[in-house]
């Protein structure tokens, strides 16, 4: 690992030696051409080709044979092995596409296909999760956004952009297959109650297969960080098990999805009569009496687990700022019980005028969570409203549109957030449900944009302590395409990002402490 870890600095420093000797050609080129004049020109003559820094390019790469000769010796002579342990992270590469053509067979009547659609609305959002989850890598790398120092990943072995893509494109293949075979039970021998079950039953697997398949330290990280989540209140919180626990608010209606499959497999299926032609659409996917009691539970869970890593933080470093974070939260356990309150009266006739009541109190605090929930999001998560208009003095997406269009897409999107939390409790309304499912995959893209500028304004925090410089690898790209800057034949490392060890803060620091879980 030492020797991994200075090969990685010689490649740096490499790199570094590259990029710092165009630049200055850069600078003395545009200089020379805006003054019409050749100081420009003497100067890199006289002082930058005979700088040591340029001068010595060499003393690297005989650095780095030796350390390539050395890493050979400890892998007992497998030269393929200890490159495969010294191998640099690519900056460049070609994302490969996988072109998904589907048919959708059309049906006139789609009432007989809605609880069908309903056990695989979960795994629809996990699907759109992950694409968007991807699509959120690729802007990160564009934007100079280093999510691995963020997240504490390892330079070397983590998923890319590409990576998910692949996994969405897979899921989603599989998903399709698995709907089809559900429509058209009579093409396969399966019985079309199992189509649901085998599908999910492959997402368990591949997430939770011991073998050394399918991303195995991407699937172990994820496993270690949702047990951390889990745990939130009796150990310390880091900004990984913060970012997750977001991710599971805006996967509420996944959870509920799994809970209608849990439903259906344990009350509605008659496994002796598996065999026998009966449909889908003859079923319920309800619970029994105590179902809404456990919607509400299943909607309150993600929102608890963010309400108990902010009174862990406000434990750990006594900062108030995370009780008022914690507040935040609270004001969903208030929007979930008073439209469960409000579903309940409304199916009892003898209780309209409780639940006349019930929804303005609904009303009320729906109005006080978005408000919020959104001057949260804006202020503390993005970071915007400090000046720059309503923005910021620092930005690192290219333009000034793309944040007034957020912030306006995330005040849309947080009020049909707010709207479908009472809307997913309405099972007996088929117009209800047919909107819950319609907005659920907004929360999801509305995740995706707070992704976005969250990990941006991470990114500027992290300059800011000196925990992380900006990534040249954009302007590398410029500086090679621009044929005035004279280049030189020498051994090149390509590396991903530029980044040093996060040091930590005194104990005070105030971002160093607040960060993890604002």
């Amino acid at each position: 690992m030492a020797v991994g870890e200075l090969y990685l600095s010689l490649a740096f420093l490499q790199k570094y030696q590259e990029f710092n000797y165009k630049c200055f050609c850069k600078v003395t080129i545009k200089y020379d051409s805006k003054f019409s004049c050749e100081r420009g020109l003497k100067w890199r003559n006289e002082m930058l080709d005979t700088s040591l820094l340029n001068t010595d390019r060499g003393k690297c790469e005989h650095l780095m044979s030796k350390l390539e000769t050395f890493m050979i010796q400890l892998e007992g002579g497998d030269k393929l092995r200890a490159m495969k342990r010294l191998e640099i992270p690519p900056m460049d590469k070609t994302p490969v596409t996988y072109p998904i053509i589907s048919k959708v067979l059309n049906e006139t009547d789609l009432e007989p296909l809605k609880p069908q659609l309903q056990l695989y609305k979960g795994s629809f959002l996990l699907i759109e999760f992950l694409f968007l989850i991807g699509l959120n890598l690729y802007c990160f790398n564009i934007s100079a956004i280093n999510h691995t120092l963020i997240f504490g990943l390892d330079p070397r072995d983590h998923l890319s952009y590409y990576h998910i893509f692949e996994i969405s494109g897979g899921l989603t293949v599989c998903w399709c297959i698995s709907v089809l075979a559900n429509f058209h039970p009579a093409m396969l021998s399966v019985p079309q109650h199992l189509h649901p079950l085998l599908f999910h039953s492959f997402l368990l697997f591949l997430l939770l297969n011991p073998f050394s398949i399918f991303h195995t330290q991407a699937r172990r990280w994820l496993m270690v960080t949702m047990s951390k989540v889990l745990a939130a209140p009796f150990q310390p919180v880091g900004f990984a098990e913060c970012w997750l626990a977001d991710q599971f608010n805006s996967l509420s209606p996944l959870f509920l999805g799994l809970r209608d499959l849990l439903c259906f497999y344990t009350y509605q299926i008659s496994w002796r009569d598996m065999w026998s032609d009966s449909s889908l659409s003859a079923v319920s996917l309800d619970c029994g009496q105590y179902s809404m009691a456990v919607t509400c539970l299943i909607q309150c869970f993600p929102p608890w687990l963010r309400f108990a890593q902010c009174l862990r933080c406000f434990w750990d470093t006594g900062h108030t700022l995370h009780l008022l974070n914690a507040g935040k939260y609270f004001t969903v356990f208030l929007m979930v019980t008073f439209a469960g309150l409000y579903n309940m009266a409304r199916e009892r006739s003898t209780l309209l005028v409780e639940g006349r009541i019930y929804l303005y109190i609904w009303a009320m605090a729906t109005c006080t969570g978005v408000l919020v929930t959104v001057s949260w999001d804006l202020r503390m998560d993005w970071g915007l409203l400090e000046g720059n208009g309503l923005l910021k003095d620092e930005l690192l997406f290219s333009q000034q549109s793309y944040y007034y269009a957020a912030m306006l897409a995330d005040v849309l999107l947080r009020v049909s957030w707010a709207i479908n939390i009472l809307l997913a409790q309405m099972k007996d309304s088929a117009a209800a449900a047919t909107a819950s499912a319609l907005l659920a995959p907004l929360e999801v893209l509305r995740r995706f944009i707070w992704n976005l500028f969250r990990l941006e304004n991470e990114q500027l925090k992290n300059c800011e302590r000196c925990c992380a410089v900006r990534d040249f690898s954009n302007i590398w790209r410029h500086l090679e395409k621009d044929q005035d800057v004279p280049s030189k034949d020498h051994h090149k490392i390509i590396t991903r990002t530029t980044m040093v060890k996060e040091t930590k803060l005194p104990v005070g620091g105030t971002d160093a402490e607040l960060h993890p879980c604002i």
